[in-house]
C-alpha cells in the first residue's frame, strides 16, 4: 500500500476541520518545485510546494502553511505590493496573516515565522509603513514587533515575483474573482458551523471593501517605473571573473513627475491635506527623480521643484477661475520633460487636447476627463 504524503494528509485535515480554507485551496493550481524553502505563491495565485521540505513538517504545521498561502491569494497581496520593497512587504503581509490564523486557531505555526500580535487589526499597508527597512534582522538579531525575538525565516519570501505582468484590468478581475470565492467559502464553512470569529471578521472586511482611490492612483504611477541599469559600477559578482555586467538600481524608479493642484477655490484644505498624505507615500514608493508641483487656476500661480529624496509637501493656495490645461502650456514653455502628469481637480474645467504624455486626473466629482486615466477622489475612501 502506497504511503500517504504529509501534503495529502494536510489537505484532508483542511477539508475536515477548516472548510473555509479547503474551499479556497481546492480551486488553486498547485505545483511542486525544489527551489523554494517550503511553500510559495505567485502573482496569479498558483501555489508551489517543496515536497521534501513539506515532509519534514507536522501535519498541523502544513495545514497552517497551506492556509497561509490561501490568505496571500485572498488578500491579493502580490497585486497590492506595487513598487514597495519586496521582502518588507512580504513580512508585513505575513504578520497580518499569521496573527489572523493564530486568532482563528488554524493548525500550528511553522517555526521561525513572523510573529506580530495585533497585526490582524491593521491593514498590510499600515503594517508595512510601521516596519523598519530590514524587518526580522536580515541574518541575525531580534525579530520585529513584539514577537518571540527570534530570526523569522520560516517560509522565507513566499510571494514570488512570477506569473507575468498583471495589468490594472486583470488586477480588478482577480480581486473580483477572489471575492466570489471567499463569499462561497465562507457560506460553506458557516453551514458546517466552522467559521471562526477571526475569519468571519476578515471575510466581512474584505467583501465590504473597495479599492481606495489612492491605491488605484498608485497602480497607475507604478506602471511608469522602470528598473535602471548602470555601467558606471560593474556588477561585483561577475567583475572578479573578468566579466563586466551592469548593476541594477536598488528600486525601480520614475523619471519626472508633474503634480498639478487645482487652486481655483473648489479644492478645500481638508481635501488637499488628505491628498498630500497619500501622494507623499506613493512618491516614496515610486522614487521619481524629480517632482514639479504646479498650483493652477486659469494660469500657473506657483511652481515648486523637488529632487529625489526630498519631502514633497503640498501647500494650500486659493485662486480664481479654472483652466487646468494651463499646466500643459507652462511645462512646454519652461522645457520641463514630463514622464507622468497627475492633476488634482474637481473636474469642472476645460480639458483641451491630449498633451501627448501620460496624464492621470484625480477628480473629486463624477466628471470624466476625455483622455488620460480617471481616478475619482473621495475623502471617505
Amino acid at each position: 500500500m502506497a504511503q500517504v504524503s504529509k501534503m495529502d494528509k494536510a489537505r484532508t485535515a483542511l477539508v475536515l476541520d477548516h472548510p473555509f480554507f479547503a474551499s479556497i485551496l481546492l480551486r488553486r493550481p498547485m505545483k511542486e518545485r525544489k527551489d523554494i524553502p517550503i511553500l510559495a505563491i505567485d502573482k496569479r495565485g498558483t501555489i508551489y510546494y517543496n515536497e521534501q521540505a513539506c515532509e519534514k513538517l507536522s501535519v498541523p504545521e502544513l495545514v497552517w502553511g497551506l492556509a497561509h498561502e490561501c490568505m496571500h491569494y485572498m488578500g491579493q497581496h502580490a497585486a497590492r505590493m506595487q513598487a514597495r520593497e519586496h521582502k518588507k512587504w512580504n513580512y508585513a503581509t505575513d504578520a497580518f496573516i499569521n496573527d489572523t490564523l493564530t486568532s482563528a486557531g488554524v493548525g500550528q505555526p511553522i517555526p521561525d515565522t513572523v510573529n506580530m500580535p495585533g497585526s490582524k487589526d491593521k491593514t498590510c499597508e499600515d503594517i508595512y509603513a510601521e516596519l523598519p527597512d530590514n524587518p526580522g534582522g536580515g541574518g541575525s538579531g531580534k525579530g520585529q514587533g513584539g514577537g518571540d525575538g527570534q530570526q523569522q525565516q520560516g517560509l522565507g519570501d513566499d510571494i514570488l515575483d512570477e506569473g507575468g505582468h498583471v495589468s490594472e484590468g486583470e488586477a480588478r478581475q482577480m480581486e473580483a474573482q477572489a471575492k466570489i470565492e471567499i463569499a462561497e467559502a465562507a457560506q460553506a464553512a458557516k453551514m458546517r458551523g466552522k467559521l471562526p470569529a477571526a475569519l468571519a471578521d476578515f471575510v466581512a472586511d474584505f467583501l465590504a471593501s473597495k479599492t481606495p482611490w489612492y491605491e488605484i492612483l498608485e497602480r497607475y504611477m507604478v506602471s511608469f517605473t522602470r528598473q535602471e541599469v548602470s555601467w558606471k559600477r560593474p556588477n561585483k559578482r561577475f567583475a572578479a571573473h573578468g566579466i563586466y555586467l551592469p548593476t541594477r538600481a536598488k528600486h525601480p524608479s520614475m523619471g519626472t513627475l508633474v503634480c498639478q493642484i487645482d487652486v481655483s477655490g473648489s479644492i478645500s484644505e481638508k481635501e488637499l491635506a488628505a491628498y498630500n498624505g497619500h501622494l507623499s507615500r506613493i512618491i516614496a514608493d515610486v522614487h521619481p527623480k524629480k517632482v514639479h508641483v504646479l498650483y493652477v487656476d486659469t494660469q500657473v500661480q506657483k511652481h515648486q521643484e523637488f529632487n529625489a529624496g526630498d519631502e514633497v509637501k503640498l501647500e494650500f493656495y486659493s485662486g480664481g477661475g479654472t483652466h487646468m490645461p494651463a499646466g500643459f502650456s507652462y511645462i512646454e514653455e519652461h522645457g520641463i520633460e514630463c514622464d507622468v502628469f497627475v492633476c488634482l481637480t474637481d473636474g469642472y474645467t476645460g480639458f483641451d487636447q491630449d498633451p501627448g504624455f501620460p496624464t492621470v486626473w484625480c477628480i473629486s466629482s463624477n466628471v470624466e476627463a476625455p483622455y488620460g486615466a480617471n481616478v475619482h477622489f473621495d475623502l471617505n475612501d
